[in-house]
């Protein structure tokens, strides 16, 4: 597991590196590092709702857990599940937040 701090090496291909380059250099951006961190962060933040959107489409999980896990509001994870079409609610979730909010 990765602490923040840690060193990550990443080898990339030409392509990538190429595409890199030019979006530094049109958005005038020096700090390499930190523009992949940043860029990592939104792919990551992107994929974790694309599988928390599948984990509730499953009913594995409830929206309200969803939104934590993610730690964003409830009302934006809903946006996110809207998004890809996928249905909201039914009594099974809704037993299941109660009893999360309850802290059960």
């Amino acid at each position: 597991m990765i602490k923040m701090g840690d060193v990550l090496s990443v080898r990339m291909d030409k392509e990538l590196e190429k595409r890199l380059a030019f979006l530094m250099e049109k958005r005038k951006i020096v700090d390499k590092s930190s523009y992949v961190r940043q860029l990592i962060d939104r792919s990551l933040s992107y994929d974790l709702l694309d599988y928390l959107a599948e984990e509730v489409a499953a009913r594995h999980i409830s929206i309200w857990k969803a939104a934590s896990i993610a730690d964003i509001p409830l009302r934006a994870m809903m946006k996110e599940l809207a998004k890809r079409n996928i249905s909201m609610y039914d009594e099974q979730a809704l037993a299941e937040d109660l009893i999360f909010a309850e802290g059960k």
